[in-house]
């Protein structure tokens, strides 16, 4: 190892992602999960990653990715291509060699069911975290559990067939103590890839990052061939995103295709009329400083794409949202674009708008925005119930089934997106982590397979590709 090597500092993160854990296709190959920011230097991202044994759609903005292989892989050999040559890159901890053309390789073993590879990109500066849960074989749960589990902060409501867990701790909370106690002290207990043995009482202590910090705990019976999975889904308030203050910092101009916006100091609504056939544009929003963060539809993007990005269209009114932050200040500014295509709609906002809350009219129920606007065909997150709503093109707040953007969601009577399980006119469906709406195979929560038609309906009684499906719906092994 060399000198520059072994003076850097190893800061631990935790970036894993549940979605392909339980919402993925049995028959698959790759689930891909959600993305998780660590830091915006462009010099501590990969350009890419391949598998010896497996397809990976990569992203350098995807810090989450759950890979199938069979169950006789016992090794897979990760290849690594980083986006420059001044940087360092560990796997699980261990430093790897650079070969040629800037390329890193590692040959990782494989135990049965999910195994966690953790690639560190870091230089003097900064660093990025790249997760991979490869799972070999079938992630099956076995019959050992867990006796509880504590947390030094947040709260769980343990039950140990309960595999997975949504907790929320405040902003000021950079560390987190878990505590995993076996049913046996004949089991061994994995939180979070590091070994929590009865001596220090079965706890480790993670890092959290602001925002989502999925945490999988493993409790194993080596001599037995047997384990189970838990999934703590741990998130850390962060008060950019949710704060709505206006702070001195600036972009220097938009631009919507090849149309310029000269920024205002003191304006950040702007409205544009396009073509009826207009289906899409490109944003640009460039920072008056370029260590700001430019968040276009709460998607990031960078010096090295001229801070621009696609952004999708539809018909009539449509909301851009772009956010300005500086991180290391604590200071944000909110710009927003109006963009009409075609028919122009009268503004029919009352002034005596009310701010930040929800109201209701003789529609229905609408969020009003800081500037007292109704929020219209966007996702809202409330943090006051921890639940997602979808805001119509008329404002008011769907309920029932919900199509967007491709995808199928169920939002309750109180307009609450839901996940898991939901029995709606004499028919189960199963909605992920993030909502959506599942088809074809799929494993839940409690380690049970089953099979959803096209139109998410779970069916039963019945036999799939030689799969024999009992009256609840689960394979009959």
């Amino acid at each position: 190892m060399n000198k520059r090597i072994g003076q850097i500092v190893s800061i631990a993160l935790t970036t894993i992602c549940i979605n392909g854990l339980y919402g993925f296709n049995i028959f698959s190959g790759l689930a891909m999960g959600s993305k998780v920011y660590a830091s915006e230097t462009e010099s501590v991202y990969l350009k890419n990653i391949s598998l010896n044994k497996s397809d990976i759609d990569f992203d350098q903005d995807t810090f989450y990715y759950d890979v199938k292989v069979d169950k006789d892989t016992d090794e897979i050999k990760i290849t690594l291509k980083p986006k420059s040559e001044d940087v360092a890159i560990s796997i699980n901890d261990d430093f790897v060699d650079k070969s040629e053309n800037n390329v890193y390789k590692k040959v990782i073993s494989l135990e049965k069911g999910n195994n966690t590879v953790r690639v560190k990109v870091s230089n003097d500066d900064d660093y990025k975290i790249y997760t991979l849960n490869i799972i070999r074989g079938e992630a099956d749960q076995d019959d050992i559990y867990l006796g509880n589990i504590s947390l030094s902060n947040g709260t769980i409501n343990f039950s140990k067939d309960t595999t997975n867990y949504d907790i929320n701790v405040s902003e000021s909370i950079g560390k987190i103590t878990i505590g995993a106690f076996p049913d046996s002290d004949m089991y061994e207990v994995i939180i979070d890839g590091g070994i929590a043995n009865k001596g220090n009482d079965y706890k480790q202590t993670v890092d959290l990052n602001k925002g989502k910090n999925p945490i999988i705990i493993k409790v194993k019976d080596s001599k037995h061939d047997k384990q189970r999975t838990y999934i703590l889904n741990i998130n850390r308030e962060d008060s950019l995103d949710n704060k709505d203050t206006q702070d001195d910092i600036y972009l220097n101009y938009i631009k919507v295709d090849d149309k310029r916006i000269d920024v205002d100091e003191n304006k950040r609504t702007y409205n544009i009329n396009l073509d009826e056939d207009t289906s899409q544009v490109d944003i640009t929003a460039e920072p008056a400083k370029s260590e700001y963060k430019v968040k276009i539809n709460d998607k990031i993007t960078e010096d090295v794409d001229n801070y621009k990005d696609t952004v999708d269209l539809k018909q009539g009114s449509n909301k851009v949202i772009i956010k300005i932050q500086d991180e290391p200040n604590n200071k944000q500014r909110i710009y927003t674009l109006n963009i009409n295509v075609g028919k122009v709609e009268k503004d029919t906002t009352s002034i005596n708008a009310k701010y930040n809350q929800w109201v209701f009219d003789n529609n229905g129920w609408k969020y009003n925005d800081s500037a007292g606007n109704s929020l219209k065909n966007t996702w809202f997150y409330d943090k006051n119930t921890g639940k997602s709503y979808y805001l119509q093109a008329d404002g008011t707040m769907a309920t029932g089934w919900l199509f967007n953007s491709g995808k199928w969601y169920y939002l309750d009577s109180n307009g609450g997106m839901q996940r898991g399980w939901i029995n709606t006119s004499g028919n189960w469906y199963y909605l992920n982590s993030e909502g959506i709406m599942q088809a074809g195979w799929i494993k839940d929560v409690n380690g049970k397979y089953y099979y959803l038609q096209d139109n998410g309906a779970m069916v039963k009684n019945t036999q799939i590709g030689g799969y024999k499906l009992g009256n609840d719906g689960a394979w009959i092994k």
